[in-house]
């Protein structure tokens, strides 16, 4: 008897430090640890870290270049040479001779007017790294709602175990209660076996359940990054409803989902690149200034004023004629990239017009099933009701009670099913609308 109880003690505290291992993580929570612990997710940032790159390579590209220089030579003159300035005597005079020289140079230059390329190719960088952004939304809500239907899986899946359960104290209680009929010799001992074989069955089902359950929970536990048992908090609610009209809805879903706004700017893209691609047709203007120093020394500060010193400012036009004739093909296919693009966005608009009115419907399909399940579990429980009293008044055999009850086991099932079925519904509704998953 000591023994009993201490293994009996033993199995109490095991089951609790079990117990106590599982954390209950709430829907709102799961989501926000699968948002912060998604590969995919990390990759998107990454993606809008080398877009935000590459728009400052194009902000730094627009800076006017500066350079400087300086060198040291030995220069041998042949001839004499004389730089005038005007006067009577010459401002600097070389004789034929060997001498150091050093020579700086220091230089800046912009080009000012580029035929609208720099002004497009900044806004293109920036549109794209927009561009980014969007899509990563788009993957944290396929992340959101990946989340939300596995929950509401394995939240179906833990009341199905409950409805077993449930149905098997039944069946347990009729066991015995065929049993007592049995030992009064009012039914047959074939009536208890058709009993027990559904209470197999029932039990072969419950294994599966509980199999699913655990496989149901380990991944979610993956897609949450977390390596711990979990479990979820059974008092999920299901009962949002989708409000609001077909058409309203799709023309919500064209201004928030973030796909077709990702194409609205990409369309900006392409069109920024043919400003850039017909840019050549355009003369270049570029602005420069030079400071030259020269100094017949090898000391980079001489002792004298023995150095010269100039100045230039410029302003040069460049434009290339052969652009008239050679820019032909290139400024076609950009037009084209802006029409293709245009086409695409298109398609995807139809798209998701018949998600969202496909999902609506639905919506609505989904609760009409929820009412039609809720009378049949209704009738289903009466039908129950009268056979389980005329089965115990002798009128009826077990296998019309197992009848009875298997039609309320799966109209408790079908319920649970519709609910769930309801619930991923409007979830995958919000989804297409590309509003917030919660």
């Amino acid at each position: 008897m000591i023994v009993y109880r201490y293994f009996c003690g033993l199995a109490l505290v095991l089951l609790s430090i079990h117990s106590q291992a599982q954390r209950v993580v709430p829907l709102q929570e799961a989501t926000t640890l699968a948002l912060q612990n998604n590969a995919a997710l990390r990759l998107s940032s990454d993606r809008i870290a080398l877009a935000e790159a590459k728009f400052r390579q194009v902000k730094e590209k627009a800076l006017p270049q500066v350079g400087s220089s300086l060198q040291v030579s030995r220069l041998s003159v042949l001839s004499p040479f004389e730089l005038s300035m005007g006067g009577p005597e010459p401002a600097f005079a070389l004789h034929p001779s060997s001498f150091w020289a050093t020579i700086g140079v220091v230089s800046a230059s912009k080009e000012i007017f580029t035929g609208f390329a720099e002004k497009s190719a900044h806004q293109s960088a920036e549109l794209l790294t927009e561009a980014t952004r969007l899509d990563a939304e788009k993957d944290r809500k396929e992340i959101e709602y990946g989340v939300v239907a596995s929950y509401c899986n394995i939240y179906k899946i833990m009341k199905s175990s409950q409805i077993l359960d449930e149905n098997m104290k039944l069946l347990d209680r009729k066991e015995q209660e065929v049993q007592n009929m049995l030992r009064e010799g009012v039914l047959t001992s074939n009536e208890l076996l058709k009993i027990q074989l559904q209470k197999s069955n029932l039990e072969l089902s419950k294994v599966d359940v509980a199999n699913a359950q655990k496989t149901a929970l380990f991944n979610l536990a993956t897609l949450l990054g977390l390596s711990e048992e979990i479990a979820i908090d059974t008092t999920l609610a299901l009962d949002k409803q989708v409000s609001g009209k077909a058409m309203e809805l799709i023309e919500q879903a064209q201004t928030t989902r973030p796909e077709l706004r990702a194409n609205a700017v990409r369309i900006k893209v392409a069109e920024n690149a043919l400003i850039q691609t017909k840019s050549m047709l355009y003369p270049h203007v570029d602005a420069s200034a030079m400071y030259v120093y020269l100094n017949p020394n090898k000391n980079v500060i001489p002792a004298s004023h023995t150095f010269l010193q100039a100045v230039n400012l410029g302003i040069s036009v460049k434009y290339s004629i052969s652009s008239l004739y050679a820019s032909k093909g290139r400024i076609q296919e950009a037009k084209l990239s802006v029409i293709q693009a245009e086409h695409g966005n298109q398609v995807q608009q139809e798209q998701i017009k018949n998600e969202v009115f496909g999902l609506y419907t639905a919506s609505e399909t989904a609760l009409e099933k929820v009412h039609v399940s809720r009378k049949a579990l209704a009738q289903a429980d009466r039908s129950y009701q009268l056979t389980d009293s005329k089965f115990r008044n002798g009128l009826l055999l077990s296998s019309d009670l197992l009848e009875a009850q298997s039609l309320l086991l799966q109209s408790q099932l079908n319920l649970l099913s519709s609910r769930v079925d309801a619930q991923l519904t409007y979830y995958k509704l919000q989804k297409a609308l590309g509003n917030p998953i919660h």
